[in-house]
């Protein structure tokens, strides 16, 4: 029986899944690392992390299932999106790569708006011109690193970087593309209007292609390092996001992504580009070739719960519960809207109800009457409400919403589940496979190779449900003015944000 490989290479870590032909999941391994926070929003990681732990993962989960290297047949990479890493002409790294929570571009974004508007940008690239993006990294490295932008060869994504050490070739899927601020998305190419725009050399970003295409087989020394035979073959591979979605199966209409990791991307399959007059959802190409991404591309809302355990809950595990258990369970004790308690998710900035760089992180209505509990909940449901906001965005532009797939880590609690059914109105569905980037770009190197002739047909053949959550009525209730509350809460608190950010 053959074999492909699956790498999730996310913010916190590296998730690695083995995929028979046949479907089945044979094994899992994970590799986790820090992120690097040089400055207040500035986010970096070095590349040595995400390629020490690719190798990690694979070894451990070729030894654990004890599946032979040489019935691996091909690698496909699913990463976190609109990050750059610097290259030179021997495929160097010339820095720790600069991530997409990074938000120390706002000045390059304000240079762009003078020459062209926020409504020119979006109608071209689909995007919202905001420093999370690529393209003005690259013009903030050309502003004030300048000798390592004049050495630099290519500029290339996560997934373009680690593909190329890899291989040694040098790509990016249109999905990935999509996100940097620098794609026609219309056309699906490098748009010359856009780099001249940033003042970035159109040749110093990689070829675009489809995330299924071959791209090459494992250099020697990579395949020595992963465990594998040098004949692997690995695909172009596309966004972490994007990857997700086809793992959950969102690859038809009516379905809607929500990938509960670090950041919580919320996404919807399109045949066609569609625009959102309000800018709060971008249109992105989809891992799949022949389809658009309508999405936000994600608050930080993993993150925050991450936060929140490590500095108010660093010692709550207990025997057979882990931290974020323990935190679920005193959550659920806690009555639908926290008692008039509210989170704002805008730790790094928000995403939503708007894109707002200098927007920050906000609990409100809190008395002594308010516990742990409390604040937990309360965490949960401030990432709900802002899946709402972009729920509710998707129907004001005429899609027809049905079911919710949560993945990612945050699918793991049914508690916060629950609460993005009864906060959306959407029954939530949970896929048997939860980690579904990882297979998402599992099933991309499936079709690289040959087993599945389609990216929809590869999803039908492998994705299941494993549980459904329908929103409860008297809950639903509760949170329509708690969810009132929320949005008060955030625009209200605009000028407030203007000026923590002079004084960050």
């Amino acid at each position: 029986m053959d074999y492909v490989i699956g790498c999730d290479v996310g913010s916190q870590g590296t998730k690695v899944v083995l995929l028979s032909s046949t479907g089945v999941l044979a094994g899992e391994a994970y590799a986790g690392y820090d992120i690097d926070y040089p400055q207040p929003l500035w986010a970096e990681q070095p590349v040595a992390r995400w390629i020490d732990a690719i190798a990690t993962a694979v070894r451990q989960v070729l030894r654990e299932t004890g599946v032979s290297a040489d019935r691996v047949r091909g690698l496909g990479l699913g990463t976190q999106v609109d990050g750059v890493v610097p290259i030179d002409a021997s495929g160097q790294a010339l820095r720790s790569g600069i991530i997409w929570m990074d938000r120390r571009a706002g000045e390059q974004c304000a240079a762009v708006r003078a020459t062209m508007s926020d409504a020119q940008v979006f109608e071209l690239t689909g995007l919202n011109l905001d420093p999370t993006h690529v393209a003005p990294k690259i013009r903030w490295l050309a502003d004030q690193q300048p000798e390592l932008y004049e050495r630099t060869a290519r500029f290339l994504l996560p997934g373009s970087y680690l593909a190329h050490h890899l291989t040694g070739e040098a790509a990016v899927d249109y999905s990935n593309a999509s996100s940097t601020l620098l794609l026609d998305v219309r056309t699906k190419d490098w748009s010359p209007e856009m780099c001249r725009v940033f003042g970035i050399d159109l040749d110093r970003l990689a070829p675009v292609g489809s995330a299924t295409a071959p791209l090459g087989r494992l250099r020697p020394v990579a395949a020595e390092a992963l465990g594998l035979r040098p004949d692997t073959v690995v695909v172009i591979g596309c966004g972490d996001e994007h990857a997700a979605c086809l793992g959950a199966g969102v690859v038809m209409p009516g379905l809607v992504g929500d990938i509960a990791g670090t950041a919580e991307p919320v996404c919807a399959a399109s045949p066609t580009p569609a625009f959102d007059p309000t800018r709060l959802i971008e249109t992105h190409c989809h891992g799949d070739p022949d389809l658009w991404l309508l999405e936000n591309p994600g608050f930080v809302s993993g993150g925050n719960l991450r936060w929140f355990r490590d500095h108010f809950a660093a010692g709550a595990a207990q025997p057979g519960k882990s931290a974020y258990q323990v935190l679920d369970a005193e959550a659920a004790g806690v009555p639908a809207g926290s008692e008039g308690l509210v989170f704002l998710p805008c730790l790094m900035g928000a995403m939503a109800p708007t894109w707002n760089e200098h927007a920050r992180g906000t609990y409100a209505g809190f008395t002594l009457a308010h516990g742990r509990g409390h604040f937990a909940r309360a965490l949960l449901e401030g990432s709900a409400f802002a899946v709402r906001d972009i729920t509710d965005q998707m129907r004001a532009v005429g899609l027809d919403l049905q079911e919710m797939r949560v993945v990612g880590g945050g699918a793991r609690s049914p508690l916060w589940n629950q609460i993005k059914a009864d906060v959306t109105g959407l029954p939530v569905a949970v896929p048997e496979i939860t980690e579904t980037t990882a297979l998402g770009a599992a099933l991309l190197a499936s079709v690289g190779i040959g087993t599945h002739a389609s990216l929809a047909e590869a999803s039908e053949h492998v994705v299941r449900i494993r549980e459904r959550y329908e929103p409860n009525p008297a809950a639903q209730a509760a949170y329509g003015g708690a969810y009132a509350y929320y949005r008060d809460a955030y625009f209200t608190l605009l000028p407030l944000f203007e000026r923590a950010a002079g004084r960050a």
